[in-house]
Formats: structure tokens, C-alpha cells, sequence
């Protein structure tokens, strides 16, 4: 087993291991609904249009946004509007329905219900800021006595001003030839958000590919990005910068004993990409996310390298969901070990958030 896929298995191991709360505080925030119910307990956050809201009777309950008609709370919390600005306060009563009015540090601040994209937490515990998933699929064909396994998470910890994501997985196929070939990424974000919509991105990735003949590669990059769209059932960010990266290769065995080809190599490339999401609220909840970039390189002439991840999740009931993964891996001028320039399967799994 490669190293990097060890790694994944040890990530894996640390998310189901349970964080230790910390003590919780008094649910006293009123939520209020526009079909006349108030609703009383625990507001932890506001994402993808959902209010999570933690009651002593109901337990942990999610509501539509668009079905809250104010809030009122006794503790600070950090309000994301859609043109980017965050505003950090307490939560005020007002009599104007569907608007928020915050005490912030120079004095009160309102703004209207549908302004706003997410809402969190200040007093919240480094577990209690953290979201994520782990899924696992598994598929056999006895036709062509093909067996494949695949594993994913992803993690995400989000301060005020910050995002830490690290996410991956593995897809390792075993055919009735007794080959096994395997496909892994690791990949750790920052982000550091800034005004007007505007974020700086920094990124460290490892990749192994059998079929694209890569032993390992690691990528070191930095960049700059802008959400285009912002709301709170879509999102669409373009990110632009550099990367370097450097490449472990399969050998070449052009006779028995003799190896022929680079054994690494190193790159600057330009990185451009899209990041888009999409939420449906009806029944089941439907999460679609897509991610693609393209890696021109600035040192090796007429190399491009592209990558494409579209997800589509369905919740089954809360916490549990089932998803479908297409992705498409390129690289114009591949390492000479490689069978192919492209990469690219459809793989399904079910899966636990937390």
C-alpha cells in the first residue's frame, strides 16, 4: 500500500474518532417562523440555506432559511451577507419582519432576511466548528471479475476570517488478472477570505495514479479568487494563481532488468478554475457540487493538465446519504509509463455527515 494511501486510511481513522464537546451554552435563542411557530434552543449555524438549530426536546433540527422570519439571541455571532461582508454582533429584537439588527461594535447595524448566506457561531469550540463527511462504496462484476473499493472524506474547520478543508480518497481496482491498480488524492485548503467577495487560496496536494503512470505527485499553490455568485441555494467562485509541483514516475521496462525514462520531474503551472454548488431543499435534499481546473505549465512546453469532480449527493435520512461521483483526470503529455492521457470513472457510495 502507498504511503499516501496509508495517510488516508489514518485521516479516516481520526474522523470517526469523537472530539470531546465542550460544555455546551444555554439554549435560549428564539427562532421564529413565518407560519407563526417559535421555535426555542441552540443556533449553531447558518449553511447552504439551512439554519441548524439544537433543541432539548427535538434534538438537532435544520429549517429552511426562507422559513425563518427573525431570531433573537443573547450571544454574538458572525453574519456572511451576500455581497461578502461580515458583521459580527449581538442579535437584536426588531419589529420589522424578515430583517436582522445586530449591536456591533459601532453601533447597530440591519439588514434584510435573504441578504444573508451563513451565520456562525463565535463562542463555538474548535469540534464544534467542524463539518465533514465520510463515505464508502463498494462494487463487483462477476462477468468480468472486476472488484473495486472506493473511500472518501472531507473535512472542513471555519474560523471568521478563515477555512481550513482537507478532503481526499481512494479508488482501488482489482481485476481478474490478480492486477490491482489504485487512485489517491490528498489535498489540504486554506482560505483566507477577504472583502467584497474576494479570497486569497493556498493549496498542498499529493496525488498517486497508476493509469496515468504516477508514482506520486505533491503540489504546492497560492492564488486569488472571487465568488461570482453567493447566495444561499448557489454558489460560484473563479480562483486563479501558481502551483509547483513535483512528480515520482513509473519506470519504463523496455527489457527485463532494463528501465528507460525520467524517474521525476518538476513543473511550474499556472492554475485557473471554477468552483460551483447548488442546493434543492425539497424532499430528499440534493446537494450538487462541481469543481474544474486546468494546470497549463510555464516550464514544460505544451503540457496541460485538467481535473474535473462533479458530485451530486442525495440525504437519505439526516446524517446518512448516498452519492454519485464522475470524475476526469488529463494530462496532454503524461509520464511514459502511463496507459492513457485520460483517467475518468463514475463511482457510487454511501456516506455519514457530521
Amino acid at each position: 500500500m502507498s504511503s499516501i494511501n496509508k495517510m488516508i486510511l489514518w485521516i479516516l481513522f481520526l474522523g470517526l474518532y469523537p472530539g470531546m464537546d465542550a460544555s455546551a451554552r444555554d439554549k435560549t435563542d428564539l427562532i421564529f417562523l413565518v407560519n407563526g411557530d417559535r421555535i426555542t434552543g441552540e443556533i449553531k449555524q447558518l449553511d447552504r440555506g439551512r439554519l441548524q438549530v439544537k433543541t432539548d426536546s427535538m434534538g438537532d433540527i435544520s429549517i429552511e432559511w426562507d422559513d425563518v422570519e427573525r431570531v433573537e439571541s443573547d450571544y454574538q455571532f458572525q453574519f456572511e451577507r451576500t455581497d461578502g461582508t461580515r458583521v459580527t454582533g449581538k442579535i437584536q429584537p426588531t419589529p420589522d419582519e424578515r430583517s436582522i439588527t445586530l449591536q456591533a461594535g459601532l453601533g447597530e447595524v440591519t439588514f434584510q432576511h435573504d441578504r444573508v448566506v451563513r451565520i456562525s457561531q463565535i463562542e463555538d469550540s474548535f469540534w464544534e466548528r467542524l463539518q465533514g463527511s465520510l463515505s464508502f462504496g463498494y462494487s463487483f462484476t462477476k462477468a468480468s471479475d472486476v472488484a473495486q473499493t472506493n473511500l472518501g472524506f472531507r473535512a472542513t474547520h471555519r474560523t471568521e476570517e478563515r477555512a481550513y478543508t482537507v478532503d481526499g480518497g481512494m479508488i482501488i481496482t482489482d481485476d481478474q488478472a490478480n492486477k490491482q491498480t489504485a487512485r489517491s488524492d490528498l489535498r489540504l485548503d486554506l482560505t483566507r477570505f477577504r472583502s467584497n467577495r474576494w479570497f486569497n487560496s493556498y493549496m498542498l496536494g499529493f496525488e498517486v495514479n497508476d493509469e496515468l503512470g504516477l508514482d506520486l505527485r505533491s503540489s504546492f499553490g497560492a492564488g486569488m479568487g472571487r465568488y461570482l455568485i453567493q447566495t444561499n441555494t448557489s454558489e460560484l467562485a473563479l480562483i486563479g494563481g501558481l502551483a509547483a509541483t513535483y512528480e515520482d514516475l513509473d519506470p519504463v521496462e523496455d527489457a527485463p532488468g532494463v528501465f528507460t525514462g525520467e524517474s521525476s520531474q518538476k513543473s511550474l503551472e499556472a492554475v485557473a478554475g471554477l468552483k460551483y454548488a447548488h442546493y434543492i431543499f425539497d424532499e430528499p435534499t440534493v446537494d450538487l457540487t462541481v469543481r474544474m481546473f486546468a494546470f497549463p505549465s510555464l516550464t514544460q512546453s505544451g503540457r496541460t493538465r485538467a481535473q474535473l469532480d462533479v458530485n451530486l449527493r442525495w440525504e437519505l435520512i439526516k446524517d446518512l446519504f448516498w452519492e454519485l461521483n464522475y470524475y476526469n483526470t488529463f494530462d496532454s503529455d503524461p509520464p511514459s509509463g502511463a496507459q492513457s492521457t485520460n483517467d475518468y470513472g463514475v463511482v457510487t457510495s454511501v456516506g455519514w455527515s457530521f
